[in-house]
């Protein structure tokens, strides 16, 4: 879809501003061809990680996050005089052959940490995961930018529903409530639910809408999409999820999930 998207746009259309405030609509496509570069290298050719090799330049930041954007923008920048019909062309080559190294990875061998799950290794089921959102992610920022409607086919949209849901639990964890009590989150139509539960310090979540929730959010598809892929300020998600049950859960639930899948 995405290389779909990018082989009918025209030359003023790669370069308009994206919600990545440093990046045009080639930045970003740019940004995804680095992270297929950069997976492939370190976990299927164990090469040295690009982020080490950041860090060993002078004035690096000590914060990884830092290092991280630091990492990314440089490469956005030298990989900048890339014409447009080749940044396609290696966003075919790199993406058939990131799917063919998910596929014959063992999805519960461990590889490297994923900071979305809190696995330190994780199974490369979660490695995985984590790059199905970061290519949803950034279509979605594409599209928008461009003007054109976004991805709607439950296919392609509910698995990266599921990666949120998954990496929200963390984020989650200083939302207080009785233990036990359960909140789903549910698209319309059946498409997708994952049910949240206050066990101990935390949340865990499964998938499903399970029984004797205590409290509900809902939202349709397109919604639910525009909301997960960081489409909106923080102060208009709440708008766009319908919430029932217990408010004295769910508001907090609500309001902490605002802002994490929010923009600030």
């Amino acid at each position: 879809m995405l290389l779909e998207l990018l082989g009918g746009l025209e030359a003023g259309e790669w370069e308009r501003p994206t919600e990545c405030p440093a990046w045009t609509v080639k930045g970003v496509a740019l940004h995804v061809l680095g992270d297929d570069l950069s997976l492939l290298s370190r976990q299927r050719d164990e090469a040295v990680n690009g982020i080490v090799l950041e860090a060993l330049r002078p004035e690096a930041p000590s914060d990884f996050r830092a290092l991280l954007d630091r990492f990314n923008e440089r490469w956005v920048d030298v990989a900048g005089f890339f014409g447009t019909r080749l940044v396609r062309e290696l966003l075919e080559v790199s993406g058939e052959l990131t799917a063919r190294y998910y596929e014959e990875v063992d999805p519960d061998g461990t590889g490297e940490p994923v900071g979305l799950f809190g696995g330190d290794p994780a199974p490369y089921w979660q490695i995985a995961a984590r790059e199905y959102l970061e290519r949803w992610v950034h279509q979605a920022q594409i599209r928008r930018a461009l003007v054109v409607p976004a991805l709607e086919d439950p296919a392609l949209v509910v698995p990266g529903c599921g990666v949120v849901a998954r990496a929200l639990v963390q984020p989650l964890a200083p939302v207080v409530a009785p233990p036990g009590a359960a909140v789903v989150l549910a698209l319309d139509g059946g498409e997708g639910a994952w049910t949240f539960t206050r066990e101990g310090e935390g949340w865990t979540v499964a998938d499903g809408d399970g029984r004797g929730a205590v409290a509900r959010l809902a939202a349709s598809l397109p919604d639910a999409a525009l909301v997960l892929t960081r489409g909106l300020p923080a102060a208009e998600v709440p708008a766009r999820l319908r919430v029932d049950g217990d408010r004295a859960v769910v508001d907090p639930f609500l309001e902490r999930l605002a802002r994490v899948a929010g923009r600030p």
